[in-house]
């Protein structure tokens, strides 16, 4: 869980990163070791299912905005709607 808080505050901080990650989530997932069913929400975006497991909302909410993930789009998919 430690590998994936620091990536969302990394992205959130960091523009190259972030750039690095919208080309190629795969590569940076694996540069901090995310696996599992955390790393398939992160490529998908499921912000729901990341603070299912436990993962800093702060940090979910404040990555998805680096990420340019419109804030209506968000919010549903938080809630588990379908986007």
């Amino acid at each position: 869980m430690y590998s994936l808080h620091k990536l969302l505050w990394e992205i959130r901080r960091d523009q190259a990163l972030r750039d690095r990650y919208l080309a190629d989530p795969d590569a940076v997932l694996d540069e901090y070791g995310v696996t599992g069913e955390l790393r398939g929400a992160m490529r998908s975006f499921d912000f729901k299912t990341l603070y299912e497991r436990g993962v800093n909302p702060y940090l979910i909410y404040f990555c998805a905005i680096q990420l340019e993930v419109p804030r209506a789009e968000y919010y549903a998919r938080i809630r588990g709607e379908e986007v």
